[in-house]
């Protein structure tokens, strides 16, 4: 009776072990995604910096070459699965993987997370629906967080050239996710909330970005950063008149023109360096 127990266990133990079998979906073993960390990047000393200048640039999402960080378009998921760049984030900061700033303070200010939810759209609205006398009811609806409605991306950043390895680079400081939704009729425009990017980095390296060239050669949103693969114009640079937008004295596509002296101001000094 003993090996007849000791038997229907090792066969139950085999059959379970059939079962959980995964049959894989390609024939070469990926890399594990989730074992990726961002690069340690070079510590700059203020003495070593001998031009700086902080820019502001705005990231459209729907743009082409952003439809990378804008879609897929779905519920938020675990962390691990594909999903957009804003609903990546907010999981991040619902799981408690980086805090999220009030967008509108100029230094450092947490919101509560009914604050967050809040400025992502969730609300409890009333709709009018008409009865059959011809009469309308009030009926409220509750409205959940639309990680969709974040159309822009605004990157503060500050470019720096590095006197001791001779290297002009970027580094991102701050993102701040932009909202566009309609309401009552009109499209309107917040600002939601803001993140501390290098906090957040860790959990970029480790989520995969579709890559519509090929499915072998895959990227993080990490990497997207990194490597400066978006698409974006500059709205604001710091200036002598407290830090104002290009939009607050420049109009139509004079903006853009403006946004293009920038950077051909940062390009030019770099050229100029290494002129002889």
């Amino acid at each position: 009776m003993k090996k007849v127990g000791l038997l229907l266990v090792a066969t139950i133990i085999a059959l379970s072990a059939f079962a959980q079998a995964e049959y894989p979906d390609s024939p070469y073993d990926r890399p594990h995604t989730a074992d990726r960390r961002p690069i340690a990047l070079q510590t700059i000393r203020f003495a070593d910096v001998m031009w700086s200048k902080k820019l502001e640039r705005m990231l459209p999402l729907r743009e082409r070459m952003n439809h990378s960080l804008y879609f897929p378009n779905n519920e938020t998921g675990k962390i691990g699965s594909r999903y957009s760049f804003t609903a990546l984030t907010i999981n991040g900061v619902e799981l408690g993987y980086f805090q999220a700033y009030d967008a509108m303070a100029a230094g450092a200010v947490p919101i509560s997370a009914a604050d967050f939810q809040m400025k992502l759209g969730a609300m409890v609205d009333t709709i009018q629906i008409e009865q059959e006398d011809g009469s309308y009811k009030n009926v409220f609806i509750e409205l959940n967080a639309d990680p969709t409605s974040i159309k822009f991306l605004i990157f503060r950043e500050e470019w720096m050239f590095d006197d001791q390895r001779s290297v002009l680079e970027p580094r991102i400081m701050w993102i701040t996710f932009l909202r566009e939704y309609e309401r009552n009729g009109e499209v309107r425009k917040s600002l939601a909330f803001k993140i501390f990017y290098p906090s957040a980095q860790a959990l970029y390296a480790k989520n995969e970005v579709f890559n519509p060239r090929s499915d072998v050669a895959f990227l993080t949103f990490y990497d997207i950063l990194l490597k400066r693969m978006f698409s974006s114009f500059i709205s604001r640079e710091s200036n002598q008149y407290n830090d104002r937008e290009i939009n607050s004295y420049m109009l139509g596509i004079e903006q853009l023109y403006e946004a293009e002296r920038i950077k051909d101001g940062i390009f030019r000094f770099e050229h100029d360096l290494w002129e002889f």
